[in-house]
């Protein structure tokens, strides 16, 4: 028993108590009052040794006092360890181990409480939480980047196989040059597709770091102008007219890459705008140049706003096809600028993408 050992060597009993790095308190199992603490305890808590005597336990926990004389009358008679929250002189909480179980000390039934701050131990535990859910998080990326990566380039991949084989065959069999050009012309068209997605996925990976920018002086009008004309085909093919209303705005930007911005948001546009007419509309805003692609089509829903520019993240039904790469590196892009990027959408009535861009 305690009191033995206590008695057959105080001295060491008494440098152990007081050396600890561990809180000690011994308490009365009846009462609750504390009856001695070691030296950690004061510094643990922030009273003073005379004022942990004057205090019951319960007015170091905070959880309600029969929840508390319940794990004390479980120490008592068979010993417990359980973690919990003790509250320090100033109001503050930290989470602590306790081991405790019950003795006879002097004739009174006392509770011989070994309590450890385990405040370190939980963070690392929730840092290593988070760094496992951000690992889960980043695998499950890969994996549905995978999927849609491998359904994306295997279409364009396997459109081409066919129409070189069905080339080839016409070929042999002295098809007319005319025929033969409209399937050459279909196979480059998706070799061109096929290109364009790895060029998603190779922009997407330089702009993990900051992206090098090359400013010169750009006129805004001539560049969406080229642009629509660009994709002039790609919206006769989709139904939709695009309207350009665009005044001269000169600032200095890395053309290619508004290019790319421009491209990648009027490219979304005529893919989702339903075959209705795409507005791309600019102006300045004091120091800003303002450029809006809006469409009328499927919109896109509030829950998803924030998201569909990050990477991979697409807010539309598998069918619609893509990496879900377009918006991030747009972002990337305008950000590298010292710009922002915005959507304002209102589902089944259509999209307004607005990047703000410095003019200097």
């Amino acid at each position: 028993m305690l009191t033995h050992a206590v008695q057959h060597d105080r001295s060491i009993t008494s440098y152990l108590f007081e050396h600890a790095r561990d809180i000690i308190l011994v308490i009365d199992a009846a009462t609750g009052n504390i009856v001695d603490a070691n030296t950690a305890a004061e510094i643990a808590y922030g009273y003073s040794r005379a004022e942990l005597l004057a205090l019951q336990i319960f007015q170091l926990r905070i959880e309600p006092q029969p929840g508390v004389e319940q794990q004390m009358r479980v120490a008592n008679t068979e010993g417990i360890l359980f973690e919990t929250l003790h509250r320090r002189r100033d109001g503050s909480t930290f989470p602590v181990e306790v081991s405790s179980r019950g003795d006879d000390l002097a004739g009174r039934r006392c509770l011989f409480s070994i309590i450890r701050d385990i405040t370190d131990r939980k963070r690392f535990e929730h840092e290593r939480e988070e760094l496992l859910a951000a690992t889960q998080r980043a695998l499950q990326l890969r994996d549905d980047f995978l999927m849609v990566a491998s359904h994306e380039l295997r279409a364009p991949i396997t459109n081409v196989s066919l129409q070189l084989q069905q080339l080839a065959r016409n070929v042999d069999r002295g098809a007319p040059r005319a025929q033969l050009r409209v399937m050459a012309d279909a196979a480059f068209h998706e070799t061109g597709r096929l290109v364009s997605l790895m060029d998603a996925l190779l922009d997407a990976q330089a702009a993990k770091g900051q992206l090098a920018l090359e400013l010169v002086e750009v006129d805004l009008a001539a560049l969406v102008h080229e642009v629509a004309e660009r994709l002039r085909a790609r919206a006769e093919q989709a139904g939709s007219e695009v309207v350009v209303e665009v005044p001269s705005i000169r600032g200095r930007w890395d053309r290619m890459r508004i290019d790319q911005v421009l491209t990648n948001l009027l490219m979304n546009a005529l893919k989702y705008g339903r075959g209705r007419p795409v507005r791309v509309a600019a102006g300045e805003d004091g120091p800003f140049a303002r450029v809006e692609v809006t469409d009328q089509g499927i919109g896109v829903a509030i829950e998803d706003v924030k998201r569909i520019w990050d990477k991979f993240e697409r807010a539309v039904p598998a069918h619609y096809g893509g990496l879900g790469l377009g918006l991030f590196i747009a972002r990337q892009i305008v950000e590298a600028h010292h710009g922002h990027v915005e959507v304002e959408s209102v589902p089944g009535v259509g999209s307004t993408f607005r990047i703000m861009l410095p003019r200097v």
